[in-house]
């Protein structure tokens, strides 16, 4: 087995004497411990790990991305925070990792996930990731929630605006020298609406703007400018003087407007007749539950999701929307997702593999409990740069963009007060992922379904077959074996009305033990996708 070190230390660690050779040697130790052969050491200094862009740590994302493409088994760390000191982003990885057959080892927190059942531990928590955003967001939500009836703007403030003394928006009149001549980004803001309400393409607003020498806001600030930032920027009815509601509307802010309603008008009529392609989906659409591991049984390809006229949506074989030739019949999107709430109502987690993750994922939460350091050091920080400004050491654009980046890091840090209640939704979902699904969204579905399923096969109006994933299968078998011994105790007393509601209980599972039987029978022969196709339609 191939193993892999990422060794990290930032510049302060540096500066204490935290070495990358003590990690090194702890890394050596446990390879001859285990066997296993050392592949590659990725060694990242003067980087902090507090960051969710993984883009700003360049050998973390190396080794993530050669983990994933098959060059080494397991990823070990001396210690978890070397990995990463957010644990949203630990757990994407762990995803990640667990579905590609990774293992993971943290050398001095004593995790390891590199056996066949720490993987499936890895994909697990990987899977509760959304779980634990979504109660990491509800405590931002709250105070953004009453900024919002105040009226005042939440997260980063767009181009051309910056926050007055008393925290209302204002426009950035700010001068700044580019090309010999002096420039506020509030001119690039208005420049921008005037060239659309006189016809200028996106693209040809960008060109503008940078050779004026403007550049981005925000937390992609001071980059150049391109049609899709321009586009967004021209739709932002911030400029109005409004916020979005939180459901698709917008209120009245605080803030004035910094465009005229007229100039606004004229800019939105200008680029509606600049669009060439007319939009054939609903604005605010989303991900639906079976997007991108849903197939026809008849033709092989993708199952896609449209739209009836009044709203419902629909699966739909993507061929014959092509006009292709398939014969693929489309039904309503929920006629196939309660088919498939049915068959996870039978699946279940064995409780001595729910108590384990659970231990795991207390283990991995408990050895990121620095809340109150990490927001001591963020304060610590406002402060020192409060003093440089004021003893002139620190420009007001460099002290106002470092004071909008903490207090966002700041923000972030109001993790649940009650980790007990977070356990227990976890416990919640795998106890039971049938009854996940029922009160899921339709984005959450899609995550949950592609946790378990790496492919539901579809035939009219039929859940056909799935394909669970690797990691998962042994359990899926299980829950079929249980039903099965049910049918056929059934079946053998047979009662009309019992026999039905078992066939009814599982709608996939009975077809699923065939293509396995079918998918045996046809090794080598790639994807299940691939033998489908290879073998041709199967009725069971």
């Amino acid at each position: 087995m191939k193993a892999g070190l990422y060794a990290r230390v930032s510049t302060e660690e540096q500066t204490e004497g935290y070495s990358t050779d003590a990690q090194r040697r702890a890394f050596q130790r446990l390879c001859e411990s285990k066997g296993w052969t050392p592949y590659r050491e990725y060694v990242e200094a003067g980087k902090s790990a507090h960051t969710d862009d993984i883009r700003k740590r360049p050998v973390f994302k190396e080794a993530i991305d050669a983990a994933l493409a098959g060059e080494y088994d397991v990823l070990v760390v001396h210690k978890i925070d070397r990995f990463s000191r957010k644990l949203r982003i630990t757990l994407e990885c762990f995803e990640k990792l667990g579905k590609a057959g990774v293992g993971f080892v943290s050398i001095e927190n004593d995790m390891d996930y590199s056996t066949p059942t720490g993987k499936f531990m890895l994909v697990m928590q990987g899977g509760l990731a959304e779980l634990y955003s979504d109660n990491l967001s509800q405590e931002t939500k709250k105070g953004w929630d009453e900024r919002k009836k105040q009226g005042l703007y939440c997260g980063l403030l767009p181009f051309g605006a910056i926050k007055g003394e008393d925290g209302v928006p204002i426009q950035d009149r700010r001068e700044t020298e580019s090309n010999g001549a002096h420039i506020t980004n509030y001119e690039g803001l208005t420049m921008s609406f005037e060239l659309a309400a006189q016809g200028k393409s996106d693209r040809e607003i960008a060109e503008a703007l940078n050779r004026w020498g403007h550049r981005t806001a925000g937390n992609q600030g001071n980059r150049l400018f391109s049609k899709d930032t321009v586009r967004g920027m021209l739709t932002n009815r911030f400029y109005l003087g409004e916020l979005p509601d939180g459901n698709g509307g917008w209120i009245k802010a605080k803030h004035v407007p910094f465009v005229s309603q007229e100039l606004w008008d004229q800019a939105q009529e200008s680029q509606e007749r600049n669009r060439k392609v007319p939009r054939n989906r609903p604005r605010g659409a989303r991900l639906s539950s079976f997007t991108g591991y849903a197939y026809c049984w008849y033709c092989k390809g993708r199952m896609h999701t449209g739209a009836t006229k009044k709203g419902k949506k629909r699966l739909m074989c993507a061929t014959r929307v092509q006009g292709k030739g398939c014969s693929q019949k489309s039904a309503l999107l929920e006629v196939y997702e309660t088919q498939i709430e049915a068959y996870l109502e039978n699946f279940q987690i064995p409780e001595d593999y729910q108590a384990r993750i659970l231990e795991a994922h207390k283990k991995l939460v408990a050895a990121y409990d620095d809340t109150m350091k990490e927001r001591s050091r963020l304060q610590s920080q406002l402060e020192r740069n409060k003093k440089l400004f004021a003893w002139g050491d620190m420009s007001e654009e460099d002290y106002l963009a470092e004071k909008e980046r903490i207090q966002h890091e700041l923000r972030s840090l109001n993790l649940p007060a009650d980790n007990e209640k977070t356990l227990e939704r976890l416990a919640s979902f795998l106890r039971g992922v049938g009854q996940a699904w029922r009160v899921a969204s339709q984005e959450q579905r899609n995550s949950l379904g592609r946790q378990l399923f790496e492919e539901i096969w579809i035939k009219d109006r039929q859940v056909m077959a799935v394909k669970p994933r690797q990691e998962l299968e042994p359990f899926f078998r299980m829950s079929y074996e249980e039903w099965r011994t049910k049918f056929e105790s059934a079946a053998s007393n047979p009662s009309q009305s019992s026999l039905r509601q078992m066939t009814q209980s599982q709608p996939c599972l009975l077809l699923e033990a065939k293509v396995r039987r079918w998918r045996n029978q046809s090794r080598g022969s790639g994807s299940l996708r691939g033998r489908v196709a290879k073998t041709g339609q199967h009725r069971c």
